[in-house]
């Protein structure tokens, strides 16, 4: 049976800035289980909600964006010992289970999971033998597949021409640039920060068509651009902020737009201006790469404009993988944002920082977990016998 030596996992505490570091027990598993080395993890934006009680949860270890390399699996797995794999943390059948989430997540030196759920659940998706990425930059992956997602979704429902990003952390950096190389039209990110947005476009080598500014420059910057109303949208900021950012996107879309809503909102949340609508419901409308239900059509009883909101929950396998070519031919990379590397060890200080961050500007936007090496080599060697 597969064994986990004692070993440190970044755990929930109370408090504001609630995670502690946290020695464990080594412990003997199920052969059923996949086990994991976790060698790189990425702190977003739901984590925070999470630790700051913002949006609810169970997992006692967060983090769903990373990679690890296979320690244990059974044989009927179908996933060679030594193999790098990215988390894909929504399950494929039971889109309510997420890893990080719903269950405990990867800020953690060891992860495992039941084999059916790492293969009939889609949950691990073994990364090319040949990837030249190092697993820091693999550790974007997920986010990545994820705008890949929105932008597939916005295309598919008629964008084309200039989008408007509202929000300006990792997820709207990555589509700014994605949107523009892939489409070649313009694109705008509003952020709710003077000081963020004018820090962005010193610090972020922007593609020509790339415009960055704060939100109350928006309609200003719309008219200088001449290339009339943005007709897609993306909601990507904290959800705190996601009514205030609804509000700014149907202000400044044209009729007939579509707006895609990355930003979770509260289930009973409603906004004012467009009736009844379960806002967060719509996410459910697109999971994994299904389709399960149109775009809805609202109505905003103050522009008057009929828009298009869509949403998605997880992503594909297809989608992690187009993300990890995409990094390998340095479509995007790790070098496009702006980001800082800690230990398990220094996490709740960075996390603590990352909360306090609106008051406290930083020099960078994303936070990579690097864990330690040690055996890597090993594992990793096993994938070629």
């Amino acid at each position: 049976m597969p064994s986990v030596p004692p070993y440190t996992a970044a755990v929930r505490s109370p408090g504001p800035h609630g995670v502690a570091v946290q020695w464990r027990s080594g412990r003997q598993l199920s052969k059923s289980v996949v086990l994991l080395k976790i060698v790189s993890a990425g702190v977003c934006g739901t984590d925070l909600a999470l630790i700051t009680g913002a949006r609810a949860g169970q997992a006692e270890v967060l983090g769903h964006e990373g990679v690890g390399v296979v320690a244990y699996t059974p044989e009927a797995c179908g996933i060679l010992r030594g193999t790098r794999v990215i988390i894909n943390p929504v399950h494929d059948k039971s889109p309510g289970d997420v890893i990080g989430h719903s269950r405990d997540g990867i800020f953690s030196e060891w992860f495992w999971l039941e084999a059916a759920d790492a293969s009939d659940g889609g949950m691990l998706v073994p990364c090319p033998r040949d990837c030249p990425l190092e697993n820091a930059e693999l550790a974007l992956t997920e986010p990545i597949a994820s705008v890949l997602y929105s932008l597939e979704l916005l295309k598919k429902n008629g964008a084309r021409k200039l989008l408007l990003i509202r929000g300006s952390g990792t997820v709207a950096i990555v589509a700014a640039k994605l949107w523009m190389k892939l489409t070649g039209a313009a694109a705008i990110m509003a952020s709710k920060s003077a000081t963020h947005a004018r820090w962005l476009q010193q610090a972020v080598e922007w593609p020509v068509g790339v415009s960055i500014c704060h939100i109350e420059k928006l309609p200003e910057l719309i008219r200088e651009l001449g290339r009339g109303e943005p007709d897609a949208g993306i909601l990507c900021c904290s959800r705190e902020a996601a009514p205030e950012g609804l509000r700014c996107l149907l202000d400044s879309v044209k009729p007939g737009a579509a707006i895609d809503l990355m930003a979770g909102f509260p289930a009973e949340h409603r906004e004012e201006r467009l009736g009844d609508v379960p806002l967060d419901r719509i996410r459910w409308n697109n999971i994994r790469g299904r389709n399960s239900g149109p775009p809805t059509a609202v109505a905003d009883r103050m522009s008057k404009k009929t828009v298009y909101l869509l949403g998605h929950r997880g992503t594909s396998q297809r989608h992690i993988v187009e993300a990890i070519d995409r990094l390998s031919r340095k479509v995007i990379s790790g070098g496009d944002l702006p980001h800082r590397t800690v230990s398990i060890a220094e996490l709740p200080d960075a996390i603590r920082q990352m909360v306090l961050r609106p008051s406290t500007p930083t020099n960078w936007v994303k936070t990579l977990v690097a864990f330690s090496n040690e055996n890597i080599d090993e594992l990793t060697q096993c994938q070629s016998r």
